[in-house]
């Protein structure tokens, strides 16, 4: 047995093989890995198979002075060494883990997993109040992983980074018994390279941790060098938040977070109307067809100004969700843009967006031989869940990057745009390109990811100029952390789940009995920094059940818009009125389901909210931890029918547990604190609280509390650090409040 350990921890490795065998909490006395099973220590993926075999394993001590370690060497067969250097500083509770393939062999090396840290068992008492919190769809917690992980779903087995709607969006999990203790997994990669971040069962048996590295020169003589750390590091076990706070202090640090805090940027480098002045989006109308009747419609129940991202139905060869698609340039121009709906748009102050599929290549259209040379080859198997069907491009290739330019550059000058969205974009797509005809090594990676970003401020740059110096904000399907600094807004549907397709998928069953449920981890983390989230995959419709309530209500106070979505079927009708299919991009059914002015007249509440009293904190502030209370729980049920009709959600109903009061806590810089509180039901809830200064970081030792709506404000009364106060509100149904202390 090989031991490293000091006051705080203790991870063992097995002599022979130099697998882990034991991770142990000193302070908490929790043994992680308590059942002592034979385990793996490293899997090598090679071109056509997978080994975790070696002729021989050595190994050596590390001592510096400040941190003592191993270096472990697994030789094996054709001329393939793995090494690995695992450390401890004297004063921590975290192991760094550090590796490296060495390839003298014609054999390729694809990806190496290292560390795997296996054989994890329930942490409190049957798992009863075990959590994993991963970084997928943005942020997802799962109940009790030992139990809801089954041999038909085994949980998180491959979830490449950076990716988002398949995968890792930042690059930390925990693993926690609440209240007792957990493990922080965390790979502190500075430069974005590939790799999967992976937590499952094992053989259906116990729960494994590891990460993979991708290669990014595949080739013979060729191998992995992994420069960045893997942190394993015990927690107290105090909710998702406590692993989030440590990912936080390291990641704001990266260059991602360059731009700096949005309440800090002139309009130079934000659009200071999405932050402020737009209070609900909308995503899917008709770009090419007269929808103004709907678009009044609205405005005559939301008092706010609106973000419209317009169906894909624009460009001179449509693009739309029958399999057509435009090629280079000349099919996407000249544009398509129904007069008026943008007239009117402009009149009431709303802003547009068109809607790209932006990867996506039409072989048979103009330019086809270029993009049939561009195209991105994805290996098979992908490791993710995700098969990646669709004719995408490779952003390093020279053409696409000109193409990026140029489109989005012309687009600006003839249509003079508010806003660019990109569908099935950097976001959606894996980080591997096998064919280097494109400019870059088999592989790729990170130079792929570069490459988008590189598009991505080249295209922005070149819209700008065409807009006469005005910012134009870029937003994407989906959000990864790597394109914090370059990208605006995102649109994402897990915050509608169950009632929403699309990411999550892979968790639904989970999420329609609440042993899944969606976590504000990204906000968490990055809110402060950018981008605005679209969410929520509404319509303004009774039909869709009264779960809606909850998800208006959640987006808002987690920091987002609210998203009316008109993708998969008609618009809400008016007066029996609705758009018909064949004006549409994709070939739903007539509905008729009738617009509710009640549904719309609650949305325009957090829209003002948004807009209004809460923009300094919903837009620009620093998620908090929620306070601690008690309210009672609500029966809400959803109906979804807004999907693909070969979805096998579509048409899915049923019933979910929630809180009736959903509740988020803001900072805004030094001066002040947001405590949001909505009742998402129809009867009045009374809660009580304990207000404390001391839990945050002001400037001052002395503040007024106020309650806040849209109607008024009501000072109640001051409150000094080292004071609690304890404070009995009650929030009338159906609606939003501020508790500001400021």
């Amino acid at each position: 047995m090989l031991v490293l350990e000091n006051d705080n921890v203790s991870i063992s490795f097995n002599e022979e093989a130099g697998w882990i065998s034991s991770i142990f909490d000193k302070r908490r006395q929790i043994e992680y890995i308590p059942q002592k099973r034979e385990a793996t220590a490293f899997r090598l993926e090679l071109e056509n198979k997978l080994t975790s075999d070696f002729q021989r394993f050595t190994y050596s001590s590390i001592d510096t002075g400040d941190r003592s370690g191993y270096k472990f060497t697994w030789n094996l067969k054709q001329q393939i060494t793995i090494t690995a250097t695992i450390q401890l500083n004297h004063d921590a509770d975290e192991i760094h883990f550090y590796s490296d393939v060495h390839n003298q062999s014609d054999e390729p090396i694809v990806s190496l997993e290292y560390p795997i840290i296996t054989n994890i068992d329930a942490i409190t008492e049957n798992g009863q109040d075990d959590y994993l919190a991963h970084s997928f769809a943005t942020g997802i917690r799962i109940h009790n992983p030992l139990v809801h992980f089954t041999k038909d779903w085994n949980g998180f087995r491959y979830m490449p980074y950076p990716e988002s709607f398949s995968g890792s969006t930042m690059q930390f999990f925990s693993f926690y018994g609440q209240g007792k203790g957990g493990l922080y997994f965390a790979a502190y990669d500075s430069e974005s390279y590939s790799k999967w971040l992976n937590f499952y069962k094992r053989d259906n048996e116990l729960l494994e941790a590891s990460f993979i590295h991708g290669c990014e020169d595949i080739g013979a003589k060729k191998g992995i060098n992994v420069p960045y750390p893997v942190v394993v590091k015990v927690l107290e076990g105090k909710d998702w938040y406590e692993g989030a706070d440590i990912y936080k202090e390291w990641a704001i640090n990266q260059y991602w977070c360059q731009k700096g805090v949005l309440a800090d940027a002139d309009e130079t480098n934000k659009a200071k109307w999405l932050m402020e002045d737009v209070g609900v989006s909308t995503f899917g109308i008709n770009a090419g067809r007269d929808r103004s009747e709907w678009i009044r419609n609205y405005h005559n129940y939301m008092d706010t100004k609106i973000f419209h991202i317009l169906g894909p139905d624009w460009p001179n060869k449509t693009q739309d969700f029958r399999n057509n698609l435009p090629g280079g340039l000349n099919d996407w121009f000249p544009t398509n843009f129904n007069k008026d709906n943008i007239k009117l748009m402009e009149s009431l102050g709303d802003k547009y967006a068109p809607f790209e599929f932006d990867y996506l290549f039409n072989v048979n259209g103009t330019d086809g031989e270029r993009g049939k040379g561009a195209m991105q080859q994805i290996p098979s198997p992908s490791k993710s869940i995700d098969n990646y069907p669709f004719p995408f491009v490779c952003p390093v290739d020279p053409y696409v990057q000109e193409l990026h330019v140029q489109r989005d550059e012309t687009l600006q000058e003839e249509a003079d745009v508010d806003a660019i969205y990109y569908d099935i974009s950097a976001n959606n797509i894996l980080k591997v390109c096998m064919d280097e005809s494109h400019g870059h090594p088999v592989g790729a990676g990170r130079q792929i990811t570069k490459a988008y970003r590189k598009n991505y401020i080249n295209t922005k740059q070149a819209m700008k100029k065409k807009a006469e110096d005005r910012y134009i904000p870029m937003g994407t399907e989906m959000m990864n952390e790597v394109f914090l600094d370059v990208l605006d807004y995102y649109q994402a549907r897990a915050g509608g789940q169950p009632a929403a397709p699309l990411e999550g998928w892979n968790t639904r069953e989970l999420l329609k009995t609440g042993d899944a449920e969606l976590i504000p981890m990204f906000a968490y983390v990055y809110h402060e920094y950018g981008p605005v989230r679209l969410d929520g995959w509404g319509k303004v419709v009774e039909e869709i059940g009264d779960l809606f309530y909850f998800t208006v209500a959640r987006t808002y106070l987690w920091g987002g818009l609210y998203e009316l979505n008109h993708e998969y079927s008609p618009m809400e009708a008016i007066e029996g009125k609705e758009n018909i299919s064949e004006e549409h991009y994709y070939p739903f059914d007539p509905i008729g389901f009738e617009f509710s002015p009640e549904r719309a007249t609650y949305i325009s509440k957090f829209a003002n909210a948004r807009t209004g009293f809460g923009n300094k904190y919903l837009a620009y502030g620093k998620m908090l931890r929620p306070l601690e209370f008690e309210c009672q729980n609500a029966n809400l049920n959803w109906f979804h029918y807004n999907c693909d009709k070969n979805f096998s959600e579509f048409n899915d109903s049923g019933e979910l547990e929630v809180n009736s009061i959903v509740h988020s806590a803001w900072q805004y810089r030094d001066e002040r604190i947001g405590l949001f509180f909505a009742n998402v039901t129809e009867k009045a809830q009374r809660i009580k609280l304990d207000l404390n200064l001391d839990n945050y970081s002001l400037a001052k030792t002395e503040f007024a509390v106020c309650m806040v709506t849209e109607m008024e404000r009501d000072e109640m009364f001051v409150l000094k650090k080292n004071e609690v106060k304890n404070l009995e509100i009650e929030i009338p149904e159906k609606s939003v409040i501020l508790l500001e202390i400021s």
